[in-house]
């Protein structure tokens, strides 16, 4: 039957028009979508988003290692209503079959002895022993509190910038004991002021500018200030032999964490504990008689044990970033997403082979062109085959230990990734469709890369269709699907400056 290919033209161009809209409908859709859930339910959005917590630490008693960590909390985030996200503080068993996870009161700070744990706040402080909670009213715990343990009771020590006081909590009552001139007069005074309890006596420790200065309490009187060079923060822990003091420092190519202690009225030799990691943080724990540090980096949490100045046994117990139940959000996101799109371009490609053309005959051979739907298929089917060898590299670096130890070759590793993908995905396309006329996704899927005369593609044409999918992937593919729709041969506009057509592939 004669084709009159003046109609043709014109219903393509028609077409053309009516895709135009429909892909630019459904995108501005998308977006009104989007930005109306930002601002009416901004909460379901952040609830995605991989939001580290703020801090985190671990306190041991009654032989459990608990994690106490603030987050942020965007389930009540609402522009609308003026809701801001709020702290949530968490509690939870650390590596535990059965963790007990609960949300707790906010607090300000909290110190722990081998049976209870202490959350400071101002005006009370509330206990737990792993049972039970009690909540005990007091004036002493003033603004920002920080306390520690002792034999004679808890010592607080409130407002640390601005008036400060210290007090001694006891069951018989309150004792309020004289700070040191040195520590009052001391207007760069940060509010990482710490406390601890060792071998009778109660030790402050605060930084200043460079420095960082300490000084002891034997009930009586403070001793003279000592102090030493401050080369990052610190963090300090006591058991009954020695002090222990960690602290960071930034070396010309990564930062590590120094460790000493104070026996017999001297400080050991800094040591390299040799952590490797850009970390968040760290605190150090006494747990079972032994010291362990608690470290948190860019993509884990790692408990190491102390032993003879070394950190020795890591143990991975967690991750900062990218925890399951994020890899679990993002997969049903991606899962329900990608189905509302294939629906969509199914739809698509329906309504496309309605108004076309769907054959073209050569001499006795008739030749059916490829639907946009199995094309799409097969580019989504051969997307997934160029990026598992750079997920595979990605995967092995995000879960290995040793990740984010060196920034600079995390930074070589993702421009390698993406020129990867660049160079990859058109020489994967370009070489294939060039050579045999069919990538694995277009061999899966039945259709093949031909000239527009339905000869063999060739590799200079292979090379030409696939350096035009620059433009046909504006607008998330939309300028190919149009120029599909408003020509003959459902060419996009690699295939028009390549000469090539795509179509089912003839069974033998």
């Amino acid at each position: 039957m004669a084709i009159d290919l003046e109609k043709e033209k014109k219903k393509n161009l028609k077409l053309a028009i009516g895709v135009a809209a429909i892909g630019i409908f459904f995108s501005v859709g998308l977006y009104v979508i989007m930005f109306a859930l930002m601002f009416l339910r901004p909460g379901l959005v952040f609830s995605f988003m991989p939001f580290p917590t703020l801090s985190k630490n671990i306190a041991g008693i009654n032989n459990r290692l608990y994690v106490i960590s603030k987050e942020i909390d965007f389930s009540g985030l609402s522009f609308e209503n003026k809701k801001e996200p709020k702290e949530k503080f968490m509690l939870s068993i650390l590596d535990d079959k059965n963790p007990d996870s609960r949300e707790i009161k906010p607090f300000h700070s909290f110190t722990n002895d081998s049976k209870k744990i202490y959350f400071l706040s101002e005006g009370f402080f509330r206990t737990f022993d792993s049972v039970q909670w009690a909540e005990t009213r007091t004036g002493a715990a003033g603004k920002r509190p920080v306390g520690v343990i002792s034999p004679e009771g808890l010592f607080v020590l409130s407002g640390i910038k601005n008036n400060p006081s210290l007090n001694l909590i006891k069951d018989s009552g309150i004792s309020s004991i004289p700070l040191p001139e040195e520590y009052l007069e001391d207007k760069n005074k940060k509010c990482s002021t710490q406390m601890l309890w060792f071998q009778g006596r109660l030790y402050l420790f605060w930084p200043s500018d460079n420095d960082f200065y300490w000084t002891s309490y034997d009930g009586k009187a403070w001793s003279s200030t000592e102090s030493f060079a401050q080369h990052g923060p610190i963090k300090a822990i006591a058991d009954d032999k020695r002090i222990y003091l960690f602290y960071g420092q930034h070396s010309e190519q990564m930062p590590s964490i120094y460790f000493t202690s104070y026996e017999d009225g001297s400080w050991s030799e800094p040591k390299d504990l040799n952590v490797q990691g850009l970390f968040i943080d760290w605190s150090p724990i006494i747990h079972q008689g032994k010291l362990h540090l608690f470290v948190r980096s860019f993509s884990s949490e790692t408990l190491y044990t102390i032993e003879n100045k070394n950190a020795v046994s890591p143990v991975r117990v967690g991750s900062s970033f990218f925890g399951k139940g994020f890899f679990r959000k993002i997969i049903v996101l991606l899962i329900l997403s990608s189905l509302v799109f294939f629906f969509f371009i199914y739809l698509l490609s329906v309504f496309i082979g309605k108004f076309k053309l769907k054959t073209w005959q050569v001499n006795s051979t008739e030749y059916e062109f490829a639907s946009l739907f199995r094309r799409f298929i097969a580019k989504v089917i051969d997307t997934i085959v160029i990026m598992i060898p750079p997920a595979i590299v990605i995967a092995y670096f995000l879960f290995s230990q040793d990740f984010w130890t060196n920034p600079f070759k995390l930074c070589a590793i993702g421009i390698l990734a993406f020129i990867y993908l660049i160079l990859g995905n058109f020489l994967y396309h370009s070489l294939l469709e060039g050579l045999y006329g069919k990538t694995p996704g277009k061999k899966i899927c039945g259709i093949v890369v031909l000239k527009d005369d339905f000869s063999k593609c060739g590799l200079l044409a292979g090379f030409l269709r696939n350096v035009m999918r620059i433009a046909d992937n504006f607008f998330y593919y939309l300028v190919g699907i149009i120029s599909m729709s408003g020509t003959l041969k459902w060419q996009r506009l690699g295939d028009i400056v390549a000469e090539t057509v795509v179509v089912r592939e003839k069974k033998k």
